[in-house]
């Protein structure tokens, strides 16, 4: 941003702390209001916008804050004070008619409302409402998000981040009905489904700029690692308050990981004000839901402040004998321990019931079947046999201890340990000419129990000398995991796609088999703006790692540094070319022939890019252009059968653009368009050329939703997913265009919303990997929010 002249350095600092917001004439006529639980900034100045005088608000008394849900009908004023509940603020009344904020004087943080009193003329100065920003950490008021830790672990805004970041806010989650991970990221550029999304109720299994981003490195929760993916089906959206995702390499900030980028997830987080939530949903598939949200402060000063989460869901899913059943608590405390210090407890308590989807044949699905084309209710595995149940917790804390002004310590801690039950009988890829009704099947029944901990050690600072102005990150993570399988691999008798008759039994033999992994790295960035225009950004982290597969095997050791470059500038037109550079690792287990250890998979992006923020509006598109090229790819060994050697390389380029949306009072939109060019460009398997599965070409999606100005609390919203083709094995999945719609009304504290998703209902082949997967049915959402 361009600095004040220092011509008055006080009201060069009251001018970037005050917020003027344009208040209508008509501010005592009363109006329906329906604004989320958000940044107290943010909602004073969404009801400013309908106001007629100016309310100077000093963005030191609302930072931290967060203002209850305002619904039903008020006028400006009344609505202003409802979002001052509990804050300790109040508003005042200037000699010149015009309203300001202050600390009450006389009531407590925990008082009700505010009273409006008569004040001393006080100075206002006027700048654009965009000042005020939502944190990195909190709520989004929109579908529009501005800010983000997730690239740079500093709360960042996402028009000075050079790299691509995409935030799906808790307000489109709801808006969309979105149930699983993978449904939140529908509508986001270059993400696809592996499986079509049919494993969902067992993990997000996605693909992100033509790289898979399956594995153990790539889901984070506030920051910290995650266990595998195969975990996170049993986390519910319900639960964040923003789903976070960093395309591209992440090495510099989290260390291993695959080049396609990293999900991470926001927790709900303590209000500052009281917040209650009922919500109860009915659908397809017996689909029956309660969801509760409780949050507020525990004393009566707002210093410690909590925030209850809990979802119950029964429900069945479009295969036969697959349920989707979860139970989830999270809990969530701040405690502000002195005026510097800040300490946040986290706690989460997870259960799962449920199946998933492990495909069907390509004959009958993607290519002919003199039987006939299978069903996708299809059941292909054994009734009591096939499950996916996990049981888990997690525990952990946030502390943040600001020193002064310039200089803050931040400690994250997440513990975890998870315990999965997945059974299940598939089928293989093809059948027999001879026998093209009877798919052959096999058995895999898994025990799986994963416990870790990960400890992430952080100093922020700003220093300014002459036009510089330095962010430093300074950080010393580390992380360790224990994983146990025992898993028994089983064959079972073939099952008539067309006339299935179940009741086999499985043989086979077990074995058992653990691994633990430890990482330590230290990481440094500096973010450089210089003229308020000019952003550099340079970085860097070295990591040793450890990966050891149990007594009597050597363990496989890894050091590697992962630099990060990027330049950016701010116009003043709101547009912020930029330019990054980035490289990630992943270690691989194991050796080759010679028993020399192998090497660390590596990737490396560059990126190109532009990011538009048009002033005036709460809006923003980025279109950005990259190249990742990911080396050290095991591949067979062409000399010695049965061995691997490390000379594979997967190339992926593409084009993506993503644009978000609030215009006026009454439209929202999300659109996304990505063109991926990815392939295989050295192997030894004959592969060469070829399409890694589960990517496709292209992808675009349109989300709209419109509050109706003649119909106050009615919305609809309509949405269209365009996917191109993909290719398996070297066969082309075919294109598929699906639709989704919305119909929401607000009536006082009530809400009622029916979410329909692939409205034409479609039959699809969404997915191939070695099997294939339809895409869902048509199906329903009917749900009832309350909040009070």
């Amino acid at each position: 941003m361009p600095s004040t002249p220092p011509l008055c350095p006080p009201r060069a600092l009251a001018a970037a702390a005050l917020l003027a917001c344009a208040i209508a004439a008509h501010a005592q006529a009363p109006r329906s209001y329906d604004l989320p639980a958000q940044p107290l900034g943010s909602t004073l100045a969404r009801i400013a916008a309908d106001s007629g005088r100016q309310i100077s608000i000093d963005a030191a008394l609302v930072r931290g804050r967060t203002a209850p849900a305002v619904q039903g009908r008020y006028t400006a004023e009344q609505a202003a004070r409802a979002a001052l509940a509990g804050s300790g603020l109040e508003l005042v009344r200037t000699d010149n008619g015009n309203w300001a904020l202050r600390r009450a004087a006389a009531a407590t943080a925990g008082t009700a409302s505010a009273q409006v009193s008569t004040a001393a003329a006080l100075p206002t100065v006027t700048v654009t409402g965009a000042a005020i920003h939502e944190t990195a950490y909190g709520p989004v008021g929109g579908f529009v998000a501005t800010r983000s830790a997730t690239a740079t672990k500093t709360d960042t805004r996402l028009f000075e981040t050079a790299q691509s970041v995409s935030v799906v806010p808790r307000e489109q989650m709801q808006a969309q009905a979105a149930d699983s991970l993978d449904q939140a990221l529908e509508y986001t550029a270059g993400v696809s489904k592996f499986e079509g999304g049919g494993t969902r109720s067992a993990g997000t299994r996605i693909s992100v700029r033509g790289f898979n981003t399956t594995g153990t490195e790539a889901l984070y929760l506030d920051g910290s690692k995650f266990p595998a993916n195969s975990l996170s089906g049993s986390l519910e959206p319900y639960h964040f308050e923003r789903i976070e995702l960093l395309k591209g390499p992440a090495s510099i900030m989290y260390g291993q990981g695959t080049p396609g980028g990293i999900i991470n997830l926001v927790s709900k987080r303590p209000t500052a004000a009281p917040l209650r939530e009922v919500e109860v949903q009915a659908g397809s598939w017996s689909r029956k839901q309660v969801a509760v949200g409780l949050g507020g402060p525990v004393t009566e000063d707002g210093r410690i402040r909590y925030r209850l989460t809990g979802l119950q869901r029964d429900s069945e899913s479009m295969i036969r004998q697959n349920p989707n059943d979860r139970t989830s608590l999270s809990a969530a405390l701040d405690w502000q321990l002195t005026d510097a210090t800040l300490l946040t407890l986290l706690g989460a308590y997870d259960t799962a019931h449920a199946a998933f989807d492990p495909g069907k044949p390509l004959n009958g699905t993607l290519l002919p079947n003199p039987a006939g084309r299978i069903s996708r209710h299809l059941f292909v595995g054994e009734p009591g046999t096939n499950r996916h149940d996990s049981q888990g917790t997690r525990l952990g804390y946030q502390l943040e201890h600001a020193f002064n002004g310039a200089w803050k310590f931040r400690q994250n801690l997440l513990a975890y340990d998870y315990d999965i039950d997945s059974d299940y009988v598939a089928v293989y890829p093809r059948v027999a000419a001879a026998t093209p009704r009877l798919a052959q099947r096999y058995a895999v029944l898994r025990t799986d129990g994963d416990k870790g901990a990960s400890l992430d050690n952080q100093l922020h600072g700003t220093v300014r000398h002459g036009r510089f102005e330095h962010t430093l990150l300074f950080g010393l993570d580390w992380r360790q995991s224990h994983f146990e399988r025992t898993q028994r691999f089983g064959t079972v008798s073939p099952l008539d796609l067309f006339s299935p008759v179940y009741g086999a039994p499985i043989s086979g033999a077990a074995r058992s088999g653990e691994d633990r992994s430890r990482q330590l790295g230290l990481y440094a960035q500096d973010h450089i703006k210089f003229d308020g225009r000019w952003i550099a950004v340079i970085g860097g982290r070295y990591d040793a790692t450890r990966y050891d597969e149990g007594a009597g095997t050597p363990a496989d050791k890894a050091h590697a540094f992962t630099p990060r470059l990027g330049l950016m500038y701010l116009a003043d037109s709101g547009i912020a070319p930029y330019y990054s550079y980035s490289r990630s690792f992943q270690p691989t287990a194991g050796t080759d022939f010679h028993l020399n250890r192998l090497r660390p998979t590596t990737g490396t992006q560059h990126e190109i890019g532009v990011k538009y923020e048009p002033q005036g509006m709460d809006a923003s598109v980025t279109v950005a252009a990259y190249e990742i090229k990911q080396r050290n790819v095991l591949t067979s060994d062409p000399d010695h059968a049965g061995y691997l050697v490390q000379t594979g390389e997967v190339r992926s380029r593409g084009v993506e653009v993503e644009g978000r949306a609030e215009i006026g009072r009454h439209w929202s939109l999300v659109t996304a368009l990505a063109v991926t060019d990815a392939k295989i460009t050295a192997s030894n398997a004959g592969d060469v050329g070829a399409r890694p599965a589960s990517v496709p070409r292209t992808t675009a999606s349109l989300w709209v939703d419109y509050q109706l100005p003649a119909a106050p609390g009615l919305s609809l919203g309509l949405g269209v997913r365009r996917v191109r083709e993909q290719e398996v094995s070297r066969m082309a999945v075919p294109s598929f265009t699906v639709y989704d719609a919305a119909v929401r009304y607000q009536w006082d504290r009530w809400q009622f919303a029916l979410n329909l998703k692939n409205l034409a209902d479609k039959t699809y082949v969404a997915a191939c990997s070695s099997v294939c997967y339809y895409g869902d049915e048509r199906n329903f959402t009917l749900t009832a929010r309350y909040r009070w």
